[in-house]
């Protein structure tokens, strides 16, 4: 009897170890059908799993595009204007697109371009190349220059949430001009403007200028969330797109260098690395939680079978041992 049954119970178990690996092997293939697939090469970019809800989420760049001037917003004090009313005077200018509740990236991207304005408002070399220039223009050219916001240029900055508060704007404005010098807080509070809707939850105007410029985003109704590229976009005082500036850390040089090319409305190559704001859950769509519960749920009723089965074997050993009782004894 204790044969039998150990017997069964192996057999149990094989069942079990057979079924567990079958659920293994549909959610992670075996090593060596990994090993057949051949390896990428280092410069591939693999195209994201159908469950990636952000593969749009990137920078067509569009040197020489124009923003829509005519395009309404309101300020983070409230007034209503056009794209154009902010960019009036002969001032070029940063463009960004960020929002309040931005989980990681839009923080990042503004802490690294208010941490580079400081160097640049500083006195420094003009980036004009001076030796193929006149000796007259040359000599300008040598001159140290300095380009603070509000003053050489402005930055404006475009809320992707069309349902942001004008507090939240206000708010998040005041935190990066006080990251500032003192010295350039002032002309930054007239230079640095942040646009929202003009109307609460109409996006029509904030698509309208990133489609102009290329900027591609979307939203993430699971998490509430905006996935959205970081670039700094020059522009000149007209609103005409001259340089793409990707990536969370500036250089004062390339900064200074591509302010310069914005208000001479020269247009230049891109720097940088583009980065993107999306958490990915690679669970969410897919059967990989399913495999993980059906294991446990395997694992789990494996073990009470066992434990069931080594109580019964455990009572016939016992029973086993028990000596017989004496002819006519009850």
């Amino acid at each position: 009897m204790p044969g039998n049954s150990i017997t069964a119970l192996a057999g149990l178990a094989g069942a079990l170890a057979l079924a567990a690996g079958a659920t293994m092997a549909a959610a992670h293939p075996p090593a060596a059908e990994r090993a057949a697939v051949p390896a990428a090469p280092d410069d591939e970019i693999l195209a994201p799993p159908p469950t990636f809800k952000a593969g749009g989420v990137t920078v067509d760049e569009h040197l020489g595009g124009r923003v829509p001037l005519d395009a309404k917003f309101r300020t983070q004090d409230g007034a209503v204007v056009t794209l154009g009313d902010v960019l009036r005077g002969e001032l070029p200018a940063i463009l960004t697109f960020n929002y309040s509740d931005c989980p990681m990236l839009c923080s990042v991207q503004l802490n690294g371009l208010t941490a580079a304005l400081p160097a640049v408002g500083q006195p420094g070399p003009s980036p004009v190349a001076s030796a193929t220039l006149p000796s007259a223009t040359a000599q300008d050219a040598a001159r140290d220059v300095v380009f603070r916001v509000g003053r050489q240029f402005r930055i404006v900055t475009i809320d992707l949430e069309p349902t942001e508060s004008l507090d939240k704007a206000r708010a998040m404005r005041k935190r990066y001009i006080e990251r500032l010098p003192e010295d350039q807080r002032a002309a930054a509070e007239t230079g640095w403007t942040f646009l929202v809707a003009a109307m609460p939850g109409d996006d029509s105007a904030i698509r309208r200028v990133a489609d102009a410029v290329g900027f591609r985003y979307a939203y993430i109704k699971e998490r509430a969330e905006w996935a959205h590229p970081a670039a700094l976009i020059m522009m000149t005082a007209t609103g005409v797109v001259t340089r793409y500036l990707y990536g969370i850390e500036y250089d004062p040089a390339v900064m200074r260098e591509s302010i310069y090319k914005a208000g001479v409305a020269e247009p230049a190559s891109a720097v940088g690395f583009m980065l993107r704001c999306y958490h990915y859950d690679p669970g969410a769509n897919n059967h990989a939680r399913a495999g993980v519960m059906a294991l446990r749920i395997a694992a789990a009723g494996f073990a009470a079978l066992l434990a069931a089965a080594l109580a019964f074997l455990h009572f016939l050993r016992r029973a086993k041992r028990l000596p017989a009782a004496p002819h006519g004894a009850s």
